[in-house]
Parts: C-alpha cells; structure tokens; sequence
C-alpha cells in the first residue's frame, strides 16, 4: 500500500493539498508544522524538506513539495476523483497546469503582502498591503465575472482549482481585502466549504491543532 505523509499548517495554502487528498479518498498521516512557532525553519523539518515551506508530502518515502506540483501528482496516482479536468489533449492539459501555476506564482505573492506585508518589507507595511490589494482587485474582477456565469471555475464539476481560488480569497479577506464588490466570489466560498471533503480536511486542521495544544492568535480562525 502506498504510505502518504502531508506536512501541514492549519490556514495555509497546504489546506489544498489537503483538501485534494481527502477528496480523493487516500489514505495519509497529516503532520503539522507549527509555522507560527518557526517550526519550518528547524533543523528536524529543513531535513525534511530543505525548502522550509508547507505543503510538502513524502510518498513511499518520496519527497515532493510546492502546491501545484503535489496537486497534479495526487491527481495522476487518483484520476478517479477528477482533482483537475479530464483532458486528453496536450494544450487543455497545459491550460489546466498554467491555471495551478498561476494561482501558485501569480495569485500567492499578492495574498502574502496583503496578510502578511511583514514578511516581505522591513519599512512600511501600508504601502505593501495596499499594492497587494490593488494588483489583487485587478484579478478578482474577472474571477468574479466567471463565477457569475457557473457554479465552479471551469463550469459545471467542481475541480480543486476551487479550493485553490477559494484560499486565496478567503485568506486575502483576513488580511483586509475587500470582497463585497465580488458577490461571485462569495458565493463560490460557500459552496466550496460545504462540501464535504473540504469539510473533512478542516476538521484534520483542527484535531492537528488541539493535538500540539496551539490556540490560534486573537482574531484568526479556521
């Protein structure tokens, strides 16, 4: 049987991965990395991952990290679940893999400096946080414009693309991104927490939090 092991923080970008995971029905341990407490950056991770970062995952003991890359693979070694759209052409393929990048590469950066300008700036975080904002209206407008014409990113079947968009959106909001002119948006985050894998991985998140006996800071929830 193939043995996955996730390494995880509660309310990061690896929520995704997680959230592919049990989509698929696969089974894996979820070890959590305390990124709050600078646990990515000790020396029993960086051994496990030299990058530092989360998501990262081990498959029979095979590491491979960064979000769009562990997206596709689950999608490849669980093609049942239907993670990312059936393409049989090699342009639809690379279409789908641009979207993963671009949420990766392109969207990313601009939730980090809108909720944690600190670590991209030693001066004034204002300025960091109101670019982000800016650039990240420019996106969300014809996200919002897409969603307005179909339930999920690419139509009818939800897709973990979903999952992806909605982080990005729900985490850019905690850090004070403005989605009442994005209704789509909205209603798109509704429907993608109610299903019942995302559902599945939150409660990981939360049983991995009480199980290292973290409180999330003032103000933060899941």
């Amino acid at each position: 049987m193939t043995v996955i092991k996730l390494f995880h923080a509660p309310g990061a970008c690896s929520r995704v991965t997680m959230n592919a995971l049990e989509e698929a029905g696969a089974v894996f341990e979820d070890v959590m990395v305390n990124i709050l407490a600078g646990d990515q950056k000790k020396p029993e991770y960086i051994a496990i991952n030299p990058k530092g970062k989360v998501p990262a995952i081990v498959i029979d003991g095979q590491l491979v990290t960064e979000n769009a890359a562990i997206l596709i693979l689950i999608d490849r070694l669980f093609p049942d679940a239907r993670l990312l759209p059936p393409a049989t052409a090699q342009i639809a393929a690379a279409q789908t893999i641009s979207d993963l990048l671009w949420c990766a590469s392109g969207l990313h950066p601009l939730v980090r400096s809108i909720r944690m300008p600190s670590r991209l700036t030693s001066g004034d975080e204002a300025s960091v946080r109101a670019k982000g904002v800016e650039q990240l209206a420019i996106q969300a407008a014809p996200i919002d414009m897409r969603l307005s014409r179909q339930p999920w990113y690419y139509g009818e079947a939800w897709a973990i693309m979903d999952v992806y968009i909605h982080w990005m959106f729900t985490t850019a909001a905690a850090g004070g991104f403005d989605l009442a002119p994005y209704p789509n948006i909205q209603d798109h985050a509704r429907r993608v927490r109610a299903r019942e894998s995302f559902q599945r991985a939150l409660a990981r998140e939360m049983a991995a939090l009480e199980r290292a006996g973290v409180r999330l800071p003032p103000g933060v929830s899941l």
